[in-house]
């Protein structure tokens, strides 16, 4: 019988081997998306070329003007053009139906011919997402099942008869549903196509709203095609990592093992939950993913070796005139699949799972009628304007205060601290107003801001990068000292930019910061200490490096499928190493 070593070697190896077969096909559809984006963009240049106005704007009401004759004519072009590409990519049948209603109507809006066109490149690229990652998986599990099965009989010595895969059991084991959530992979591929079809809908009618440019309008739509990317990427790789540990199982159970250990890759990389499973043995009966089988967390590389002590069936395989097989050592795959599994070699061919995902699209904004509740309406601000100048750009005068939202931020030099004026810190409702105020000024801002209100009572603004801005630009240092500071994370990739970074943290101590808050695009992060907080640089990184560490260990597999906020995950568990420390998010 071989050593346990010998078959953690052997199953580490096929575990790789399995989930790196997803990484073709991640940049396979990473192109897939560019190419969504190069095509939307397309269509949106042409939407402002024709239908904009000398300075560049298409208005709501221009938009839903009806196309002239010649304009219709060519929109049933493209509408028929649309229909045959669907046919040959066997696009959804509603789609199709909708595109064939598209083609004979004699009223259409130039608006609706914009989001049909937005929606069909949607429609097109759920089809190669869905198809592509049927296969993907298909591969997995069908490629993992035999070489478990090859791995176990070379492994032993002795050819054990064994069940194959067929098209039909692989499309049930495909379908069927395993996270938490009760979703499989196609239906969140729907749920994730119906859900980006409605928000880009919703941002290209807010765009018109608001007047922006076509440039503008873009990059707003290619951002949320990013989070839909990153989705992807997230559903690929753990599913992959499913399918490729019950292909595993699978091949246990046909060959008569009754127990598994767990085996854990153990580096500076392991999870906690990993390392304390590493090593013990269940029962193949017992097996439960997330629980005593892998994956147990979102990027889990752990497998398993079958554990053979006094319990293996001797299932013997025998020919036809009842002789004993024995598998030699020095077999590979190849020979072994010719001899014993031809269909192992097979190219996966299974049908696309029915779309699940409900086909109504999410709430959009009303179009016309005033104002809607997707597009929020400022406040009106408590706070005195100057009527002509608001700041001076060196920074050393200023009037009594500035709401900031009245600024033209984009045009403010960087790195220059500005004196907004002075607030009355007796006054906590006028505090809180006033820095909600400001954060909203500053929450979508493609780069960052920063607010300090000093215990002195003075509000000194200070503009930075896309990636970060500098507050120990505000001097003296001793400023900062028992201040509230707040400043925003502009949306990187389309996601928004979340938590604190390492550097917010380090800042926060090292500068004695009463409270640090920040904003992205949808929430808002506020840290506080309840005592002194005396530790060196150092000592704060191997904090946050064993934060870092642990919430890698706790990560789920519904938070991979769902998508996560890394620095946010880390600062919960930071603030179980800082007792002082206090964090909320809103």
């Amino acid at each position: 019988m071989k050593s346990e070593a010998y078959w953690a070697k052997r199953m580490e190896l096929l575990n790789e081997s399995l989930l790196d077969k997803g990484v073709p096909f991640t940049k396979a559809m990473n192109k897939e998306y560019r190419k969504a984006q190069i095509s939307i963009q397309t269509d949106v240049n042409n939407f402002y070329q024709r239908f904009a106005d000398n300075n560049g704007i298409v208005s709501l009401s221009a938009a839903k003007q009806v196309l002239k004759a010649g304009e219709l004519k060519e929109f049933k072009w493209t509408v028929e053009d649309y229909i045959a590409r669907g046919k040959e990519n066997a696009i959804d049948q509603r789609w199709m139906k909708e595109l064939e209603n598209a083609s004979i109507r004699v009223r259409v809006t130039r608006l609706e011919s914009i989001q049909l066109q937005m929606k069909q490149h949607v429609e097109e690229l759920s089809v190669k997402r869905l198809s592509g990652t049927t296969e993907l998986l298909g591969n997995v599990y069908k490629d993992g099942y035999y070489r478990s099965i090859f791995e176990l009989e070379k492994g032993i010595g002795i050819g054990a008869s064994f069940s194959k895969v067929d098209k039909r059991q692989l499309e049930a084991i495909l379908s069927a549903p395993w996270a938490p959530d009760g979703s499989n992979f196609s239906s969140r591929i729907w749920t994730d196509r119906v859900r980006l079809n409605g928000e880009l809908r919703n941002i290209f009618a807010q765009g018109l709203i608001r007047g922006d440019t076509s440039k503008q309008m873009i990059q707003q739509l290619q951002d949320r095609m990013g989070v839909s990317e990153k989705a992807a990427t997230r559903l690929i790789l753990t599913e992959s990592a499913y399918f490729a540990g019950q292909s595993r199982l699978a091949g246990y159970k046909e060959l008569g093992v009754e127990e598994y250990r767990f085996t854990a890759t153990l580096d500076n990389k392991t999870s906690a939950k990993c390392q304390d499973m590493d090593g013990k043995v269940f029962a193949i009966v017992d097996a439960v993913v997330n629980v005593n089988y892998p994956p147990l967390h979102a990027h889990c590389r752990s497998t398993t070796i079958p554990h053979y002590d006094d319990n293996i069936k001797a299932r013997v395989a025998r020919d036809e005139e009842g002789k004993t097989e024995t598998i030699p050592e020095d077999i590979n795959y190849k020979e072994w699949a010719e001899k014993y599994a031809p269909e192992a070699t097979e190219t996966v061919s299974v049908d696309t799972p029915s779309k699940q995902a409900p086909e109504t699209p999410l709430p959009t904004i009303e179009i016309p009628g005033g104002p809607t509740k997707d597009i929020p309406i400022p406040e009106k601000s408590i706070y005195t304007l100057e009527p002509e100048k608001w700041y001076d750009e060196t920074g050393k005068t200023a009037p009594p205060l500035i709401n900031l939202s009245k600024m033209d931020l984009p045009k403010l030099q960087p790195d220059i601290p500005r004196k907004l004026g002075n607030i009355d810190l007796s006054k906590p409702d006028i505090v809180r107003n006033y820095v909600k105020d400001a954060e909203q000024a500053i929450r979508n801002a493609p780069e960052e801001h920063a607010i300090a209100l000093t215990k002195e009572g003075e509000v000194i603004h200070v503009k930075g990068d896309k990636a970060s801005v500098d507050i120990t630009k505000i001097k003296p240092p001793e400023v900062l000292k028992k201040s509230i500071v707040t400043h925003n994370h502009p949306t990187v990739d389309g996601e928004p930019g979340g938590s604190f970074s390492r550097d917010d943290v380090l800042a926060f101590i090292k500068n004695g910061i009463k409270e640090l808050r920040a904003v992205d695009s949808g929430s808002t992060y506020i840290l506080k200490k309840s005592a002194p907080i005396n530790l060196s640089t150092d000592e704060i990184n191997r904090l946050l490096d064993k934060a870092e560490d642990s919430y890698l260990a706790l990560l789920t597999i519904e938070q991979a499928l769902t998508g996560y906020d890394e620095k946010h995950l880390t600062m919960e568990q930071l603030v179980m190493l800082l007792e002082s420390l206090q964090y909320t998010k809103e």
